[in-house]
């Protein structure tokens, strides 16, 4: 290859276009002497996007000439459409193309016939790796966390460390340059004002920072899917420095003054210290005082360090609930138990006013009878508004403990949903019905025995669906 200096371009079909792994690997090999090219499709997941494939793979196929590598990040929910890009991609690209991310690392197997080569795991190290001996025509084979599709058993492959040092890495690349979004129809050159226009909104309309503080989780949850059996015996659970994280935050609120607000996405950013969130408070006050979001765990969360954070601008709080029914805490290994969880509800509601509380819950769960999810239901009747919920369908991700259950017990029936309502049913209305803040007598009622044996069948569900649809439209128009 000469002189040429090894380029990637690296595909994104996150719905987020902050895209905050994807970045950061361009970041991490730009800093190394490596050229990088990112092509963001925030909208392939929407109805009628695969009508549009062909000239996407044909622009794709313009903007990689030069490439050595062709790069795939992506969750299990895109695995569909990035195994049909990746297909036509094959046609018309020369160039290996590489899979990676939280769905193939479980399952390197589903890139036969797809994709050339799989990075497992982190992928700092091992891409840089890659890309390195693709650059000089060598052999990558023997690469920790690289397997070659379809050659050995990609589960004996050994696995590079992980990043210990979080602060030794550089900030995520919002350099612009040789950055590119795909609107659906056509594929927009990267600048502040298309940054600005697709960007991720908070429903109050502002454009929205994400960033990460941590990386790794504490708890094990069944449903989860991490890297953390990957890695077992190493610090999973790793912090970059306060320092180090409003350092950020500040250098890109002042690159884009759009900004207008600012959302720490850990799995749980409340596992902090109360001297560690002072810290953070204290620099992120001073240097950037936007409004902030923050996710946490209900075990976790004290007075104090809600003080802390709402004095700092913190002014949504996510917290993970997932269910309140026993059976299924122990099917996820989850905890606070529903006494813990109203505590925790209770003290988030007495900052009513400066705090908005978004609480996660997981319905369509096949292991769950209809009383369990009425013991969730009854929970969240108990909550003091306001709060909003934020409702998943259960996915049985890869590499989770969940999934092996439900592989060995044949439930595995659709592990490539979007996050959202999906089954029709009465109690899964309820979950939408909490939203609209109605008294607790009236929901209370709702969930009564006699009301739920009463419209608790297709006739009601349906009516109720139809009626939804209408209003949306009606709103829409």
């Amino acid at each position: 290859m000469g002189s040429h200096t090894p380029e990637i371009t690296l595909v994104s079909p996150f719905e987020d276009i902050t895209a905050y792994g994807v970045r950061l690997l361009s970041a991490i090999l730009r800093r190394e002497g490596y050229s990088t090219k990112i092509v963001f499709m925030p909208y392939i997941l929407r109805e009628g996007a695969e009508d549009s494939l062909d000239a996407l793979a044909e622009k794709i196929q313009q903007i990689s000439a030069g490439s050595s590598l062709l790069g795939f990040s992506f969750f299990t929910c895109h695995f569909p459409f990035v195994a049909k890009l990746s297909s036509k991609m094959r046609e018309k690209v020369k160039i290996p193309i590489v899979w990676g991310g939280k769905h193939i690392t479980p399952l390197p197997q589903d890139a036969v016939g797809y994709a050339d080569i799989v990075c497992i795991g982190e992928s700092e190290i091992s891409l840089k790796s890659l890309l390195q001996a693709v650059g000089r025509g060598e052999d990558y084979r023997s690469l920790a966390g690289v397997w070659k599709v379809g050659e050995g058993d990609p589960a004996q492959k050994a696995l590079p460390p992980v990043v210990e040092d979080l602060d030794a890495l550089p900030y995520p690349d919002y350099s612009q340059q040789g950055h590119y979004l795909w609107d659906g129809s056509r594929m927009l050159t990267m600048d502040d004002k298309v940054l600005e226009a697709h960007v991720w909104k908070s429903p109050n309309g502002r454009i929205v920072y994400h960033t990460m503080a941590s990386r790794g989780c504490l708890y094990s949850c069944t449903y989860c899917s991490t890297f953390k059996d990957l890695y077992k015996g190493q610090k999973y659970l790793r912090m970059r420095s306060i320092e180090n994280v409003v350092d950020e935050i500040g250098a890109m609120v002042a690159r884009f003054p759009f900004v207008g607000e600012v959302h720490l996405s850990d799995d749980n950013f409340f596992a902090m210290k109360d001297e560690q969130l002072e810290d953070f408070a204290r620099l992120y006050k001073q240097r950037v005082g936007l409004p902030l979001r923050c996710l946490g765990h209900p075990q976790d969360v004290t007075r104090k360090k809600l003080e802390v954070m709402i004095d700092a601008g913190m002014n949504e709080f996510q917290i993970g609930i997932q269910t309140g029914c026993k059976n299924t805490q122990k099917l996820y290994r989850r905890g606070p138990s529903a006494e813990k969880v109203l505590e925790t509800v209770k003290l988030l509601n007495s900052f009513k006013g400066r705090l908005r509380p978004f609480y996660d819950f997981i319905i369509d769960n096949p292991y769950e009878s209809k009383e369990d999810v009425l013991e969730t239901l009854r929970m969240i009747n108990q909550f003091p508004h306001p709060y909003h919920l934020n409702v998943f369908s259960l996915i049985f991700l890869p590499g989770t403990e969940l999934h092996r259950k439900a592989m060995k017990d044949g439930m595995i029936f659709d592990m490539t949903r979007i996050f959202e309502f999906r089954k029709e049913s009465y109690l899964n209305i309820i979950f939408h019905i909490y939203n609209l803040g109605l008294p607790r007598w009236f929901t209370g009622l709702l969930i009564s025995k006699p009301v739920v044996a009463l419209l608790d069948n297709r006739l009601a569900v349906s009516a109720f669906y139809s009626l939804r649809k209408m209003v949306k439209k009606v709103l829409k128009a």
